[in-house]
């Protein structure tokens, strides 16, 4: 125990490395048998889906409503809650052949005290707390309460349990088939590279057409689209004295409507808006590229407040020039609406589809903007916004 000791005091900085290394590749081979019970879930073989069956007492004991069912409480414990930590404990064990004891003990006891205290719970953890109103999942590193929830709501996406690292690596940190989703700009060149993309995936895709839906000056004809949609991309966009108007102005518009149309979700809505990179760089004395950038510059510093909005989860698409009828670039709208749609089912909210990396730079400018400028309406203030809306 002595020569324990010492060694703790010597190398202390080494072993939590260690510790935290092996808790992230325990609860990554869980996350890896949790999502290949899914699949088997999913599988069109009988023995397969058998053969998984008892993962499903985890989803009767909290549903797609996120209802908890307390006569499922035990068959949630044994059938998924001991299973997990077996799973964490087999891992543990095989480390010790490759790292030294110390780290091995601190994480089984980490695992240990989570274990004991969500079989004190009763399977009514952290992660499993009754959510009349989910939250968006804002946080991007660890799972919490409102990210766990998303996986009861889809279960076949958002499989990470404490880090998000597997959803990250597999692309399951975004549900995308059978949401519906709205779509401005879907004639345009990204637009309809986008709208392919997800409804090969599976998702429903209803565009929303300027003049016939909306316009500057009247966005009433999207509501029946708004109110129904689960996702609202926003890829419309014009140069010229019409960019204010087509990249802010109707932007802010339609997503202010948005989110007082769908302020009575349980589920948090999305916003997915394209940016450009010329919120970073500059116009280089062309006039119409200045009134380009200054619109989209002014769409960026209004935009950052919805990065800690309390009601939607918003994702800012940051493209290079790509090949369009507003202009020419190196990369074609398919190969940037790819990129995005890549980044994005791994959870990006700032999605940089760069090949020059000025997106990247253009991370820090929006993120600071985002932190001073705070969120927008919460809950309470919901009421407000339908009435703005309407008018």
């Amino acid at each position: 125990m002595q020569a324990l000791m010492d060694l703790a005091r010597e190398r202390w900085p080494w072993i939590l490395l260690e510790a935290a290394a092996l808790f992230a590749v325990a609860t990554f081979v869980f996350d890896a048998i949790h999502f290949t019970l899914h699949v088997c879930l999913n599988s069109r073989w009988p023995w397969l889906r058998k053969l998984a069956s008892p993962h499903q007492a985890h989803h009767d004991f909290c549903d797609r409503r996120l209802i908890y069912h307390d006569d499922t409480t035990v068959p949630n414990l044994v059938l998924h809650v001991i299973p997990e930590y077996t799973t964490q404990m087999a891992v543990c064990a095989m480390s010790l052949t490759v790292l030294d004891p110390l780290p091995v003990i601190l994480v089984i006891r980490v695992f240990t005290l989570i274990f004991s205290g969500v079989m004190i719970l009763r399977g009514k953890d952290r992660n499993h707390v009754h959510l009349p109103f989910l939250p968006p999942a804002h946080g991007s590193l660890f799972v919490r309460a409102p990210y766990h929830a998303l996986h009861h709501v889809y279960p076949d996406n958002h499989m990470s349990s404490y880090i998000t690292l597997f959803d990250r690596l597999m692309g399951t940190a975004c549900q995308i088939r059978g949401r519906r989703v709205a779509l401005s700009g879907a004639s345009g060149a990204f637009g309809a590279a986008m709208k392919n993309l997800l409804e090969r995936a599976g998702a429903v895709v209803i565009p929303l057409k300027f003049g016939v839906d909306w316009t500057y000056l009247d966005y009433s004809g999207a509501d029946s689209v708004l109110e129904t949609a689960d996702i609202l991309i926003l890829a419309h966009g014009a140069k010229g004295v019409s960019a204010m108007r087509a990249n802010c102005d109707s932007f802010l518009a339609m997503i202010e409507r948005f989110r007082a149309l769908t302020r009575h979700r349980q589920v948090p809505v999305e916003i997915w808006a394209v940016g450009s990179e010329i919120e970073c760089h500059p116009a280089f004395g062309d006039p119409n590229l200045q009134m380009y950038a200054d619109s989209k510059r002014a769409y960026a510093r209004s935009a950052a407040r919805l990065v800690h909005d309390p009601d939607v989860l918003y994702r800012h698409i940051v493209p290079s020039a790509f090949r369009s009828r507003m202009g020419p670039g190196l990369m074609s709208a398919r190969t940037s609406a790819v990129i995005a749609l890549w980044l994005i089912r791994r959870g990006f909210r700032y999605v940089p589809v760069t090949f020059t990396g000025i997106a990247f730079l253009n991370f820090i400018p929006f993120f600071v903007r985002a932190r001073l400028s705070g969120s927008g309406p919460s809950l309470r203030d919901r009421s407000q916004l339908v009435t703005s809306a309407s008018s």
